[in-house]
This record gives structure tokens, sequence and C-alpha cells, in this order.
């Protein structure tokens, strides 16, 4: 018999982290986490001595961090987590190796994937990284359980390989066959992942796209960043020719000043596309999509040619109607604690924000 599926949206930072430390303290066997910011500050700290207190206990447990952005973790906590038996390895190093010009062709490359897999079956996937700064944020992510997660399973040992990890440690996560990803598929829940090193095309933006493009009612999209490309904006368009709604869920301020420049930018070309721009007071940091009411994605990816392409990235894709239902319920809170982009707003920029935009218009591409 299957076990009962279960479900839990997570709005904000430190509700996730707190459900996370949880499942970890709570792990019996295995504890598999790739997350691209993982931090050791006053507010990251708590998990590395979660993760170093399992590992003591003889339960197996690897971590997958980006180089880059857990670049500002110590070298005590690094030394404390193997030496406490947690199998912990770099994606992409910074420091430069023997093949020079693979290490500078990959550098570019970044796992942004914030996935966490207990006892091979509890996941976590969404926006959430660890680390003080954004403790404070809203966000978005998911705890799933009685779902198939091979899939997930056998891409968290190809990051460990490609992060130097030893093969034959992963081994039993390779093999892992394809059987329940096929039930998990009639079960109208499947993941979304994306790796540069082995495909070129990004099947998270092939299914944004498709998704606008045959949406016939509503179309809801959240990211913090938002760089689309002119498919994107046509395809705006034509939803509200076929009257369509298309809205745009976006902080109004961002963590970076270049990247508000950056917004400033696209914001007015999608509001002119016919997009409803939802602005955000607090900076929100999550990512999900919801078309018609009949499909929902949670991911890692934001709305950027570097997620897209550049970055290793998760998601998971869902029909299953109440998790639809809330998603959207969350998009509608969203929508009542916004202010809405409007021509007001707009016509009453100063040459100072023009200029900025002009040149968030040039920086788009890097990020």
């Amino acid at each position: 018999m299957s076990k009962e599926f279960t479900y839990k949206f997570y709005r904000r930072t430190h509700e996730a982290v707190t459900a996370m430390k949880e499942a970890i303290l709570g792990a019996q066997y295995s504890i598999y986490w790739e997350v691209y910011s993982f931090i050791d500050d006053d507010f990251g700290q708590s998990f590395v001595d979660a993760l170093c207190l399992k590992a003591q206990q003889g339960l197996e447990i690897k971590v997958v961090v980006d180089a880059v952005g857990s670049f500002e973790m110590s070298r005590l906590s690094i030394s404390r987590l193997r030496g406490a038996g947690v199998d912990l390895v770099f994606y992409n190093s910074l420091a430069p190796r023997p093949a020079l010009h693979v290490w500078l062709t990959r550098l570019w490359y970044r796992n942004h994937r914030k996935v966490l897999i207990i006892d091979k079956d509890v996941v976590f996937v969404g926006g959430v990284n660890v680390a003080k700064l954004y403790s404070e944020w809203d966000d978005l992510h998911v705890r799933l359980s009685g779902r198939p997660v091979n899939i997930l399973l056998r891409s968290f040992a190809r990051s460990y390989i490609r992060s130097g990890g030893d093969r034959k440690k992963v081994a039993h996560l390779l093999i892992l066959g394809i059987k329940e990803e096929l039930i998990g598929v009639k079960n109208r829940l499947r993941f979304i992942l994306h790796s540069p090193v082995a495909f070129k095309d990004s099947s998270a933006k092939k299914f944004f796209l498709k998704s606008l493009e045959s949406t016939k009612k509503k179309f809801n999209l959240m990211t913090p960043y938002f760089v689309p490309d002119k498919k994107f904006f046509n395809l705006m368009s034509e939803a509200k020719e076929r009257g369509a709604q298309v809205n745009l869920f976006l902080p109004r301020y961002t963590d970076y000043r270049f990247t508000d420049w950056i917004a400033s930018f696209y914001n007015r070309l999608a509001h002119k596309s016919g997009a409803n721009i939802f602005l955000s007071p607090k900076m929100n940091h999550g990512k999900a999509m919801t078309s018609d009411e009949q499909v929902g994605f949670v991911s890692s990816v934001n709305f950027t040619p570097r997620s897209f392409f550049y970055n290793e990235e998760a998601g998971v894709l869902f029909e299953e109607k109440a998790m639809v239902e809330e998603l959207d319920q969350i998009f509608d809170d969203l929508q009542k604690n916004s202010l809405q982009l409007n021509e007001e707003i707009l016509t009453q920029s100063s040459l100072k924000t023009k200029i900025k935009a002009w040149l968030g218009k040039h920086l788009g591409g890097w990020i």
C-alpha cells in the first residue's frame, strides 16, 4: 500500500527553516541536501549543530553547497561538519584546477537548488537559503511526502559527483529505478530539474512559456528577479488579447540596488504588454506559478537568463487540485498586500529613475 501523500507550503523563510530543522533532527536513516547559500552565522549555526548531531548518531549525511553562495561558511564549521561525519562538498570550487580550461568554462555555472531529502521520503523544495540575511524575507518552500523521489536522489548523486564527491559513495542512489517515478506522473506531480552541464535547454523556461501560451483565464507568476525575453512579452500581449489575466508578483525592492534598476526597465515593458504587476513592500524571494487553477509550480528558478541556462535548478510541478487551490490563495493574499503598478506611478518617474532603467536594460543578462 502506498503511503499517504501530504504537503505543506511555507510562505516565510523562518517558517520553512524551522520545519527543515525539525525534519533533520527527526531523521532516522539519511539526509541529502543541496542548497545554494548555507552560512554558519547566528541563524545558520543551528543547522551545523543539527547535522553534526545526526552524523554522530550514524546517519548517512551528504550536503552539496554552492562555492559562491556559501562562500562565507567558516573553516571552523566546515571542519566540524566533516569531523562529525557529514560528507560536505562544494559545487564548482573557486580554487583553480589542473584542467584550467574546464574550470574556467564551468566557473560561471552555479548550483542554485534548494532541495532537502529526509529518509528518502520527505522532501523540501523551493527558494529558501540558510543565513541571517534571508531569515526575515518572505519566500516560498513546500514540504512533500508520500511521493516517489528517485529522480531527486539520482540528481543529487550527480551533483555530488560533479562537486568532487566519491562516485562509489552514491552508487546506491544512481541505480534507483524509474518505476516509482511513473507512479508519480500518474499521481499528477513531478519534479523538474535543470543542469547546465547536462542540458542546453531549460525545462523550466519551456514550461513557463507553454503554460502562458495555453492560459485561458489567469496566469500567476511570482519571482524576485524578472528578466524575460521578447517571446515572453509577445505571449503576455497575446494572452491579454484573448481575455486572459497575466499577474506578476514581484518585490518592490530587491536585495541589490542594480537589480532594482533592472526591474524598473522590465516592469515597464511588462506593464505595456498587458500584465498586472503587484509589488510587495517586503523582499519576496519566492518562485512560483499557477495557470487556470489547474497546474502549479514551486521552485528555485528565478525568471532570468542565469537561472534558465547557467544554474542547477529544481522545482516541483503539480496538478493536485488542493495544492493548486492553496497556491492560488497565496497569490490572492499577496495581491491584497501589494502595490499595483499603474500608469500614474510610471509617469511620475524621475529622470534619475529613467537613467537607472536604461542601465538596468543592459545589466539584465547578468542575473
